[in-house]
């Protein structure tokens, strides 16, 4: 071949390849490397301008979504606002108007119940409903319960429910308040109705005013509680549900074998009954350190009266040796 044939070549080589760089690159035949890649200043001005419309892109879709949201959250208001307008007549006038009425009963009979749905129905309000598997319910507000004696005794029959509803700072009514309630076509004041004594304890001790109205708990905050035995203690509570009123009532609940060692002064109590108790030698040998093994009931009673009931007359004595005299 010629030197003119092979300058022909050349050229066209050179050619080629000029036309080449004029064209846009190709990024799809590039492959991922740990090297650099060394780019132009259009290409690096492209990469950005593209970067640029995509973050734009996906503001303007999220700010599209945000305008769904408050378009939502507007509908949502205006339906409250609506709701709030037309039971307004049932919201509670010494509770936020987020919160509504939620009924729980004891001691009501068949005729009283259908009295109590209606009373749902007519006001909106719930209903809770409880079984031999079932406890109280912390977001009850109202118990509804009976009373004995004569209709305006403000005396009720005590139950469980009723000890629960106290610990737990709830309204204990009457069932005439809901009576009132319905033939007034509202929610009448709840004061003038709530329970003042039981048929157990005392007749007059205010226990449920006395609990809803206490901002502080029953028991100081050194007051370590065990339950221990096999049978059933007061009301036929279970060790179960002595620990939880404990717990409510402000108390420490200890479910382990052993008190905790503290650096403040403490009061170890043992809530027991005396046919649980069997062994003298360490029943005497715990006194001696300190602990005070007490009935159930002092606790029931503690919290049924909102008020420290006195431990002498609880103390557990299966052996007849404790000096009740203090």
């Amino acid at each position: 071949m010629t030197k003119c044939q092979n300058n022909q070549c050349d050229q066209q080589r050179i050619k080629r390849h000029m036309k080449r760089q004029k064209k846009k690159p190709d990024f799809s035949s590039i492959e991922s490397c740990n090297g650099s890649i060394e780019l132009t200043k259009e290409q690096v001005k492209a990469a950005l301008t593209s970067l640029f419309l995509i973050h734009k892109q996906t503001r303007t879709v999220e700010s599209r979504k945000r305008g769904r949201n408050k378009s939502n959250d507007r509908l949502l208001e205006n339906q409250n606002k609506k709701q709030k307008q037309i039971y307004n007549n049932i919201l509670l006038s010494n509770i936020t108007q987020s919160e509504t009425i939620i009924l729980a009963t004891s001691g009501l009979n068949h005729q009283q119940m259908k009295q109590i749905k209606k009373f749902v129905l007519l006001f909106n309000c719930r209903l809770l409903l409880f079984d031999n598997k079932t406890t109280f319910n912390h977001t009850i507000t109202h118990l509804i319960t009976d009373e004995i004696d004569h209709n305006d005794s403000l005396i009720c029959t005590l139950t469980k429910n009723v000890v629960f509803a106290i610990a737990q700072h709830c309204f204990i009514l009457s069932y005439r308040w809901i009576i009132e309630c319905l033939q007034q076509n509202t929610i009448v004041s709840e004061e003038q109705y709530e329970i003042e004594g039981d048929n157990i304890f005392s007749t007059k001790h205010n226990g449920p005013r006395r609990s809803r109205l206490s901002k502080r708990p029953l028991l100081p905050l050194n007051h370590f509680i065990m339950i221990k035995g096999g049978s059933r203690h007061f009301l036929d509570f279970t060790n179960s549900e002595i620990g939880d009123l404990a717990w409510l009532a402000g108390g420490i609940y200890i479910e382990q074998n052993r008190f905790p060692n503290t650096v403040f002064p403490r009061q170890c109590f043992l809530l027991i009954e005396d046919e649980d108790i069997r062994n003298k030698n360490m029943f005497h040998r715990c006194i001696d350190k300190g602990l005070k093994f007490l009935r159930s009931e002092w606790l029931i009673r503690s919290i049924v009266e909102y008020r420290m009931a006195n431990i002498v007359q609880f103390h557990c004595d299966p052996f007849d040796t404790i000096d009740r005299s203090e």
